[in-house]
């Protein structure tokens, strides 16, 4: 059998904790930011495949708006809420304190995707995007 024995100082000890908390911080910055962008590309391409935060199709279009859909030469046949592409192409991924965020740059997609969010919820994230995020968060981590 080998006995390994390790001298250390409390200052060595102090160091060492000083430099795993500046990594821990650096890292968590960079892997909440993957974790934000893997919530934010979740809920798009979910949104264009015109399914809802519960994976269900969304609710099909009125007939008024489908007629004005195609007046403008748009697609009727799938319901995936982009018209211009301008609200989904406005929502963005980031941090406010600590924290991973996912939301609307411009006010007027905000309110536009308020009212999309009200019949149709797509803004949202259910259990299989929360494990994405997650594994995402722990994956960039790497202390």
């Amino acid at each position: 059998m080998i006995s390994v024995s390790i001298d250390t100082k409390p200052r060595d000890l102090r160091k060492m904790v000083q430099k795993l908390g500046r990594t821990f911080t650096k890292n968590h910055k960079r892997a909440m930011m993957r974790a934000a962008a893997v919530g934010r590309a979740r809920i798009d391409k979910r949104t264009r495949l015109g399914l809802d935060v519960h994976e269900q199709p969304f609710r099909p279009y009125t007939d008024a708006y489908k007629g004005f859909r195609q007046e403008k030469g748009r697609p009727v046949d799938k319901v995936n809420l982009i018209f211009t592409g301008k609200m989904l192409g406005d929502m963005q991924f980031g941090m406010k304190g600590q924290d991973g965020i996912i939301n609307f740059s411009r006010s007027t997609e905000a309110k536009k995707a308020a009212f999309n969010n009200r019949k149709r919820q797509f803004f949202g994230l259910n259990r299989g995007d929360t494990r994405a995020i997650r594994d995402a968060y722990f994956k960039g981590l790497k202390i």
